[in-house]
């Protein structure tokens, strides 16, 4: 094993971890007081696309969303990216028998009590990304470390990560939901709708998310394959994924959820026919998108249409 591997396997021990979460969250507290995001958005697209971010007149993909990210106020992405209150607008869109089942919201850790909840299921944060874990009390489970490791949670906020405006005023909290199985025991397929002004114009079907074992491929709507022009290499043959038979449905409700916003990707699953919830997320990649086509990078930017939601930006498009 190299000298890097070996460091970055060490960094990645389960208490190791948690203090190099610390570390990095308050790393991102004080380059909050000594950048602006809007500067910091330039460095980081700078160093991930090698060329300078255009923000005066953004065209493509990577440069709307970044845009969207630092001037699009609509206080629903708040409420909409908190994986807690989402629920709150899926019910008022008509979808309530799409969410899952909740067993307990947590301020804290520590107030968990393990033994009266189900023999398995998730433990995730409402105001961050990836922090879903898989619980299973039939097997060994480390409950002081999970305590510690929420907690630490509880105290990032995501926002200083990439300055994502709409994680930056969400109150933290922990919550348990239900696992999703299919008759067969697996863990469900994740179907990601990337919407445009109010209308889904690609998907993505995922496999292993929840196992960390990640392979997806990307189609649009007419179920043709696009994932060529976002890899290099095809994680799974578009032939082997079986669309499932309440697609359109999916669609349907993917239309009325995604309906108030220039750019949001909704996530569903779809459990042996029964369709369910996963979550809203609007910087796709942060906003670092890589598409290796810089006409169809073109075409995505075209369908984000800032001119129709000015009345929620900060800053006038040229």
């Amino acid at each position: 094993m190299t000298k890097n591997k070996y460091f970055r396997s060490l960094m990645n021990t389960k208490w190791v971890s948690i203090y190099r979460r610390r570390f990095l969250n308050f790393k991102g507290r004080i380059q909050a007081f000594l950048i602006s995001d809007e500067e910091m958005n330039k460095r980081l697209y700078k160093k991930k696309k090698q060329k300078n971010l255009n923000l005066a007149s953004p065209k493509t993909f990577s440069e709307k969303v970044i845009f969207l990210k630092l001037y699009y106020r609509n206080p629903l992405v708040t409420l909409c990216s908190d994986k807690y209150y989402v629920n709150e607008y899926i019910k008022a869109c008509g979808f309530e028998h799409i969410i899952k089942k909740t067993y307990g919201v947590y301020r804290n850790a520590n107030e968990i009590d393990f033994s009266a909840l189900p023999d398995k299921f998730f433990l995730k944060c409402n105001h961050i990304q990836g922090s879903n874990k898989l619980i299973n009390r039939n097997e060994v489970v480390d409950y002081d470390y999970l305590k510690k490791y929420y907690n630490v949670l509880l105290k990032r906020n995501h926002y200083y990560t990439m300055r994502e405006w709409g994680y930056k005023n969400i109150k933290p909290l922990i919550l348990c939901e239900e696992c999703l199985e299919d008759k067969n025991g697996n863990l469900p397929t994740d179907y990601k709708f990337y919407c445009f002004s109010g209308e889904p114009k690609y998907f993505m079907v995922s496999y292993g998310e929840f196992e960390h074992n990640v392979r997806n491929h990307k189609f649009d709507m007419q179920m043709n394959s696009i994932d060529s022009y976002f890899k290099e290499d095809v994680a799974i043959a578009p032939e082997s994924i079986k669309i499932p038979d309440n697609f359109e449905e999916m669609v349907e409700i993917v239309r009325e959820l995604c309906k108030p916003f220039p750019h949001v990707r909704v996530d569903l699953y779809n459990v042996d026919g029964k369709i369910f919830f996963g979550e809203l997320t609007f910087y796709s990649a942060g906003g670092f998108i890589n598409v290796h086509s810089q006409e169809m990078d073109l075409l995505i930017g075209s369908w984000i249409n800032l001119d129709n939601y000015q009345i929620d930006l900060t800053k006038k498009v040229n």
